[in-house]
């Protein structure tokens, strides 16, 4: 996650994307799309009631994504880690 950015929701699965909504340093709020490990997260590709209405993205999809963890939000990367040391 790029400095100065605080996730509000998700990643999401999308339409076969993964969204998410970034809350930005000056307060304003925006969507981002992940293009895969190349692009990463980009602005727009999906609307605010699309991210909220979607359900969150699991482990094995942020991974065969090639999201990075520290883009995982919290409860799902301590969940995960949590399911590999069994």
């Amino acid at each position: 996650m790029e400095k100065g950015f605080e996730l509000e929701d998700g990643p999401v699965n999308l339409r076969g994307l993964l969204g998410r909504i970034v809350v930005l340093p000056d307060g304003t709020a925006r969507v981002e799309t992940w293009r895969r490990p190349e692009q990463g997260w980009v602005p727009g590709g999906a609307d605010v009631a699309e991210i909220l209405g979607a359900p969150p993205a699991l482990p094995q999809r942020l991974i065969e994504y090639g999201v990075p963890e520290e883009d995982w939000p919290p409860d799902i990367l301590e969940d995960w880690r949590r399911e590999q040391e069994r």
